[in-house]
């Protein structure tokens, strides 16, 4: 009996400061208005011995609620995120697809009042050739949309290096570094009916930690620096974005994720918010 309460005390310390940290990011949780669609290229990777088999996530999160806009007349949101990850793990190469959407409308009880506020999402597809060595290679494309901050659509083509910096059987650090070329198209929000376009050579890179706390409990972030030089006005476009993600498993394949992601951009191409977040609660299958 004293061994199993021993035991039992100590599953309890080692989960409690992962669920206070739950807690303490859905009390910054106020309302879904803005998701930065930083892209985590490391939650779909699978760490297996075995090759030649397929593996995925899908989330699906629903919401409705409202917030005040006088006595009797509240403004009534609708929310609905999707992301959908695949991968295939072959002999020697990894191929990773990856899909997110995440749809916010207000008003939608009435038709004369019935806004869009978010309609935003990417597909990307990126293949590590000779993955499992210490030094392999990535080729991508992603393409990518944010139509409530004017971004009609971003197409991403590139690739790189990618180095696995620290491993142990429950921690990995990788970094990886390439060349992309970026095209952008926006809509000028001070300017109506005009549209901006850029077509620029940027480097790209990011350095991403994988960790499993405990048993039921795994933590995946990445953080990325992409960088190109402007001809338009002599000058370099920096963005540092970053994906903070906490999984714990709750019953069988469901569990629950929490995450934290950014975005800040030093010149953007049209005049708008330079830094972005979004701090998102939800289950995920495993499949």
């Amino acid at each position: 009996m004293q061994l199993y309460l021993l035991t039992c005390k100590s599953i309890i310390m080692r989960t409690i400061p992962a669920i206070f940290f739950i807690l303490l990011l859905s009390l910054f949780y106020t309302t879904p208005e803005v998701d930065a669609q930083i892209l985590n290229i490391e939650r779909s990777r699978v760490e297996r011995d075995t090759a030649d088999f397929l593996t995925g996530k899908a989330g699906l999160n629903f919401s409705m609620f409202n917030r005040n806009a006088g006595r009797n007349n509240p403004n009534n949101f609708l929310q609905l995120t999707f992301n959908g990850d695949l991968a295939y793990i072959s002999k020697k190469h990894t191929y990773l697809l990856l899909n997110y959407y995440n749809y916010l409308l207000v008003n939608y009880d009435s038709r004369e009042l019935r806004n869009t506020v978010a309609s935003n999402g990417y597909s990307h597809f990126r293949v590590n050739l000779f993955s499992r060595r210490k030094m392999s290679y990535e080729l991508f494309t992603q393409y990518q949309t944010d139509l409530a901050r004017g971004l009609e659509r971003r197409i991403l083509t590139g690739g790189g290096l990618r180095w696995l910096l620290y491993r142990t059987d429950n921690t990995s650090w990788f970094a990886g570094t390439g060349l992309m070329h970026e095209h952008e198209s926006w809509k000028d929000p001070e300017q109506e009916g005009v549209t901006r376009v850029a077509d620029l050579l940027k480097s790209t890179n990011y350095i991403s930690l994988r960790s499993k706390l405990s048993e039921h409990v795994e933590t995946n972030n990445i953080a990325y620096f992409q960088t190109g030089y402007d001809d338009d006005i002599r000058r370099f476009r920096n963005r540092i974005s970053g994906d903070l993600g906490l999984t714990v498993r709750l019953v069988g394949r469901v569990s629950m994720r929490t995450n934290f992601n950014f975005t800040y951009e030093d010149r953007p191409i049209v005049p708008v918010t330079k830094f972005i977040y979004a701090i998102t609660n939800g289950l995920q299958v495993d499949f």
